[in-house]
């Protein structure tokens, strides 16, 4: 643990400004979205929605993102992307606010929508702009570190959110009221990021200093389309597993263990902090085994505990299953993002991200359809047993369609040291 800790205190030294501005504004803007996270699910329950109704208003905002996603990363790598980021988060937090003071559901699914639009430009923005304020040195760790900012940031935003519905209770506020007082205030504070975010000087997110090809109206990819298929299928598959049973994790513990909102955003929040040692060791894990089979050993060994989850009626039991599996699924994250940006051409990042984000979400959004119907009607058991499949075949898939060409690169790289 020591020589992780001094590898990542050298490597801080190499962190350009823009990267860092962009990690604290990650860090206000998580922490804020996170607390909406947690909160909104357990604020519709209250008012009286079961799981069917709040699949169906969660997949609204998926598919907003979905429909945005490729136009955002079109319009990201001609425009400059500063005025962009101080937008996004008005607007989602402005759609958020309109969801959760809405009366009718068109009105919830509309706010919803607002904030799925805008977030589809946060996710083509994020790797593409690591990647250009990054050199090769200290990309892996900058990732890695980004991810665990963005842990930091849940663990601090589920322990407030946690807590402030129970404080207004304390006040003689009516619980779905709380609920609703306590995300505004997570709104409020995810706003601070704006004054990070505005001090990044980066203008533009494509690499290559072509300025003809900036200027070109005309969508084109540099990167083999094969590839870029390669790169969404196997998490599309995660996508359909996810979303059976992640989005309704907190309500899991309500309705199966009748624990209060305060001891979820704990529970939440332990989940995130377990987290961070795994994207902290993400690189070594990388160095030891390549990227490409982390991912593929971290989504197998979690698999176990997805069984746990579904059967068991043991909270200690169902706690350390939900925290060993919650590491080993993000803890790759960064490993398989970092990948994937260097799989592709560099004019085709924002993409590429925009591409892998789409592939995740859609199927998301379908199965937190079909994951809040099986719930509220059947129970948990079965969502759990389908996302197990789902990972499953996403593992069969990495290792079938991208560690071949994880090999295929180190082997191009070794001779062209050599």
């Amino acid at each position: 643990m020591k020589r992780i800790a001094q590898e990542y205190i050298h490597i801080t030294k190499f962190i350009r400004k823009d990267a860092w501005n962009f990690l604290i504004g990650n860090f206000f803007a998580g922490f804020g979205f996170t607390g909406f996270s947690l909160l909104f699910n357990l604020y519709l329950k209250e008012s009286g929605k079961g799981e069917g109704t709040i699949g169906h208003v969660l997949s609204v905002g998926t598919y907003a993102t979905v429909l945005m996603i490729f136009p955002a990363a079109y319009l990201v790598k001609r425009i400059s992307i500063r005025p962009v980021m101080l937008i996004v988060p008005v607007a989602m937090s402005f759609g958020y606010g309109i969801a959760i003071q809405a009366q009718s559901m068109q009105m919830i699914m509309a706010g919803i929508a607002i904030s799925g639009f805008a977030g589809a430009f946060s996710s083509v923005i994020g790797g593409p702009l690591l990647m250009q304020s990054s050199g090769e040195l200290e990309r892996t760790h900058l990732f890695s570190i980004n991810h665990a900012i963005a842990l930091l940031s849940g663990i601090t935003g589920n322990l407030v959110a946690g807590s402030l519905p129970d404080l207004m209770i304390k006040m003689d506020i009516h619980p779905a009221s709380g609920y609703k007082y306590a995300i505004f205030v997570h709104l409020v504070i995810a706003l601070v990021s704006l004054y990070f975010y505005s001090k990044i000087k980066v203008k533009h997110i494509s690499l290559t200093g072509d300025s003809e090809d900036e200027t070109r109206t005309h969508f084109k990819l540099k990167t083999p389309k094969k590839l870029l298929a390669y790169l969404a299928i196997p998490p599309m598959m995660v996508g359909l597993g996810a979303g059976m049973t992640i989005p309704f994790l907190n309500l899991y513990f309500r309705t199966r263990f009748h624990l209060d909102a305060n001891n979820i955003g704990m529970l939440f929040a332990l989940a995130q902090l377990f987290t961070i040692g795994g994207a902290l060791m993400a690189p070594m894990l990388a160095r030891r085994f390549g990227m490409v089979m982390s991912v593929i050993l971290s989504q197998i060994i979690s698999l176990p505990f997805l069984f746990i989850l579904g059967i068991s009626y043991f909270l200690p039991l169902a706690i350390t299953a939900f925290l060993i599996r919650n590491a080993l699924m993000n803890m790759s994250a960064p490993i398989s993002s970092n990948f994937s940006m260097e799989s592709v051409h560099p004019d085709d990042r924002s993409v590429t991200s925009g591409l892998l984000s789409l592939a995740w979400l859609f199927t998301w959004g379908i199965t937190a359809n079909i994951g809040g119907y099986l719930i509220e009607n059947f129970g948990y058991e079965l969502p759990f047993a389908f996302t197990m499949v789902f990972y499953i075949l996403s593992s069969y898939l990495y290792y079938k369609l991208l560690y071949p060409i994880e090999k295929e690169q180190k082997n191009a790289k070794i001779q062209a040291d050599v």
